[in-house]
């Protein structure tokens, strides 16, 4: 009986034997192992492809042209045609693509200043303060307007004021300076333009307080007529200030129709020196240096002759008798004066 059972188990086992002999042995099984130390070259990132890089044309290409830009909203037909033919002049004498442009006002033109898109401009002193002091443009060349390159103030008060006058009628300077012939402003009352005004409002209180000298504060009459009639009628101020050098506004039709006696009336205190210069044109610092000078140097000639004069004129709306060189340190004066005032050469912007 037990040897049956054995018999029995035996063929049971057999079987089971006989199937994991035929079976591969677990130590021969393939095995997927990472190796930390040699680097898998189906895991490395791929090297990146260079991006593109468009070469820029050359400035002065038709791709990529000199521009010229100017300040006005609303340019008349005579401007659009006066910058077209100004532009085909310099092309022609550069033998370079030039074009120009009219922007909204300032800030657009800053803008456009900023990403190497204008290349030549004219503006005045405000204008050109703010785009010099971002490093934007440098001055090259300055309008001669009624004779003059630049413009000061003077001081005017009434005849029968006690302050007493330095100022020469023949020359047309002042004989004293500054701190002498304005403390006798001390303590008194000016009328003055308005706040956007540089020889009507900032200049005066510039020199003012560039000599320690207190006043009142001023009362606003918005025009140098206006001023000048209050100074007049007395009792409303004690003196004023108005452009000079370039012209007179006590000899305008508006003062002269109404106060015929208005010179005889109104003498003049003080006359500073001429330290606001006229609408200029500057170029980008980023122009070659040759270039700027053959820029230069063209439009230099051009104010020479009466067609070239009046084609300057026209596309400014500014009467230029001619150009004269004007480095960058002819404004010296002018940011000295207003740097001893709290203005912010933004508001001064139309």
């Amino acid at each position: 009986m037990r040897a049956h059972r054995a018999h029995i188990c035996i063929l049971v086992l057999l079987p089971t034997l006989l199937l994991a002999a035929c079976s591969p042995a677990a130590g021969s099984r393939p095995t997927a192992v990472i190796s930390y130390s040699t680097r898998n070259p189906l895991l490395t990132t791929a090297t990146p492809m260079p991006t593109f890089t468009p070469t820029p044309a050359p400035l002065g290409s038709s791709e990529n042209p000199l521009v010229m830009g100017l300040i006005d909203a609303n340019p008349l037909q005579v401007q659009l045609d006066a910058l077209e033919e100004l532009t085909a002049q310099l092309s022609t004498f550069l033998q370079m693509s030039v074009t120009g442009k009219f922007f909204l006002d300032y800030l657009n033109l800053e803008a456009a200043l900023q990403k190497q898109q204008v290349h030549l401009a004219w503006l005045g002193p405000v204008e050109y303060l703010l785009a010099s002091e971002k490093g934007l443009l440098s001055s090259q060349l300055v309008s001669n307007h009624l004779g003059v390159t630049a413009y000061g103030i003077q001081y005017v008060a009434h005849k029968d004021s006690t302050l007493i006058s330095y100022y020469d009628v023949g020359s047309g300077k002042a004989t004293a300076d500054a701190a002498i012939a304005l403390a006798q402003f001390s303590g008194m009352r000016p009328c003055l333009t308005q706040a956007k005004s540089l020889a009507g409002y900032w200049i005066p209180l510039a020199y003012l307080a560039q000599n320690n000298i207190p006043t009142q504060a001023p009362v606003l009459t918005y025009t140098y007529s206006a001023a000048m009639r209050a100074v007049y009628i007395k009792g409303i101020c004690d003196f004023t200030a108005t452009y000079a050098i370039a012209s007179d506004p006590r000899t305008s039709s508006e003062v002269i129709g109404d106060l015929p006696d208005a010179l005889d009336r109104l003498p003049i205190i003080w006359i500073s020196p001429a330290v606001i210069p006229n609408l200029a044109f500057s170029v980008s610092p980023q122009l070659p240096l040759p270039l700027t000078v053959q820029i230069s140097d063209y439009l230099l000639q051009l104010g020479r002759s009466d067609s070239g004069r009046s084609l300057l004129s026209e596309l400014n709306q500014y009467e230029i008798a001619g150009l004269e060189a004007m480095p960058d340190d002819a404004y010296s004066d002018l940011r000295e004066l207003l740097a001893v005032t709290d203005v912010r050469l933004i508001d001064l912007l139309p």
